[in-house]
């Protein structure tokens, strides 16, 4: 029962239980009902039967009772017609015996005394399943004596148990099949009901992957609320990424300058210290400078999940990218070659795309001889990018240092060796794999896949 996390399997499940409760002690009752009625019926049958045989009773000269066969009922003649008859006098001795008995006694132990009416079932070898009914009368001769008899009748049971277990039958498949249509009824009642509900988590959905900004359409009253309580949620979420974001930006600037004057003063005291100690004074600045760059650069890779965004299309990201780098680079004259594929969309914050697109190409761009090719792709929720150049390559055992914060390919080339550790940071955000091999232009092969990251 635990495990049913549907709303609408558990509606069905409970109206199956109280339906099958309540039909249950309908069946019961209604058979009970009709075996009351059954009962009665057969009890009324064996009293008409026995009066029906004293009216037609007659006293003989020799103080016995005397049955012309003529009027009683066709059935006490026939052979096991299932109703059997006979009356005996005080001492048990048979006077009368139907025909249907065919010979044999009628199946009683105990005789009741005058006026006593009982009534009992008899399970007898040779003999159906019988309802018997035993009247003790006392019968008044002309002459003055009274004498006692007892009228025998008995009726067999399995057309009447039969009738009962037929009914029974009945009941249960009508019942069966009547709970069966409310559970469809109920069920597709339910699927209707639930339509506002399903377009809801459809939309969430939407949401969730960046395909739409925000919950529309008409509800029903009972859920105005919810949805404009989720778009509340959807809109504050939205900008709390742009205040935090704004408040990264504020933070680089305020530490940047301070640094960027740190610099100049220690030019301005080049005359006044000695070469070592200026040497130790801009080391530790530097060192400053990339703690204070590698930390802000990690916190703007905030792994929004383009919660109340759109898809993010990677072609108008790599195209502005390439056209900054080849003014940067433009004494390496590097020729980029792109190759995008339609629809390559990523499903994140648009930043996050920037900054990791920005350290892939500015260390191709960096570490190439003449040539960079980037390729993406997009398949289902996932974006493949791979980046290559035609530089010296990178070695296999220094691959797997290569995203630590600090670590370079390539010491000769200026830069803080902190890029592909935000690439690194980056790529956990959104659940994706990076990995790096021999390019087939000669140098260095960075693949990257990206998922969609996991909620904040």
């Amino acid at each position: 029962m635990a495990l049913v996390r549907s709303l609408r399997a558990r509606v069905v499940l409970w109206v199956s239980v109280a339906l099958t409760v309540l039909f249950a002690v309908t069946i019961v009752g209604l058979d009970m009902a009709f075996r009351n009625s059954s009962e009665r019926a057969l009890l009324e049958l064996l009293q008409v039967q026995g009066l029906g045989l004293i009216s037609l009773a007659e006293p003989a000269s020799d103080g016995d009772l005397l049955l012309p066969e003529s009027n009683i009922d066709p059935q006490f003649l026939v052979a096991n017609s299932g109703l059997y008859g006979a009356i005996f006098d005080g001492s048990g001795r048979a006077l009368w015996l139907s025909l249907s008995l065919i010979g044999r006694d009628f199946p009683i132990d105990e005789l009741p005394p005058p006026r006593e009416t009982r009534y009992q079932r008899l399970d007898v070898p040779g003999f159906p399943p019988l309802e018997a009914l035993l009247m003790g009368i006392e019968w008044e001769f002309g002459s003055g004596k009274a004498s006692p008899f007892t009228i025998a009748i008995a009726v067999s049971r399995e057309p009447y148990d039969e009738r009962q277990a037929a009914f029974r039958r009945n009941l249960i498949g009508w019942f069966a099949g009547i709970t069966i249509t409310m559970l469809i009824v109920v069920g597709g009642l339910l699927t209707f009901v639930l339509l506002p509900l399903r377009k809801i988590e459809r939309q969430v959905r939407e949401v969730e992957a960046g395909e739409r900004v925000s919950l529309e359409g008409k509800y029903p009253t009972e859920l105005i609320p919810l949805a404009d309580n989720l778009n509340a949620l959807i809109d504050t979420e939205r900008r709390r990424l742009v205040r935090y974001r704004n408040t990264l930006d504020d933070l680089a600037h305020s530490l940047k300058t301070p640094l960027a004057a740190m610099r100049s003063l220690l030019g301005d005291l080049k005359s006044r210290v000695s070469g070592e100690q200026l040497g130790a004074l801009t080391h530790e600045l530097e060192r400053m400078d990339q703690r204070v760059s590698y930390q802000l650069r990690r916190a703007r890779a905030s792994g929004s999940t383009g919660f109340g965004t759109t898809p993010v299309p990677v072609a108008p990201a790599v195209d502005d990218l390439k056209l900054t780098l080849d003014k940067v680079y433009r004494d390496k004259r590097v020729k980029c070659d792109t190759e995008v594929g339609a629809g390559a969309v990523f499903r994140g914050d648009p930043g996050d795309l920037t900054e990791l697109l920005g350290n892939l190409l500015d260390n191709a761009y960096k570490y190439c001889r003449g040539r960079v090719r980037l390729s993406a792709r997009s398949a289902d929720d996932r974006l493949a990018i791979t980046v290559e150049d035609d530089g010296r390559g990178i070695d296999d055992a220094f691959a797997s240092v290569l995203f630590q914060r600090g670590k370079r390919a390539d010491e000769s080339v200026p830069g803080q060796g902190i890029g592909l550790a935000v690439v690194r940071e980056i790529v956990e955000l959104y659940h994706g794999d990076v990995g790096v091999a021999r390019s087939a232009l000669g140098g260095a092969q960075i693949r990257v896949e990206l998922g969609r990251a996991g909620a904040l």
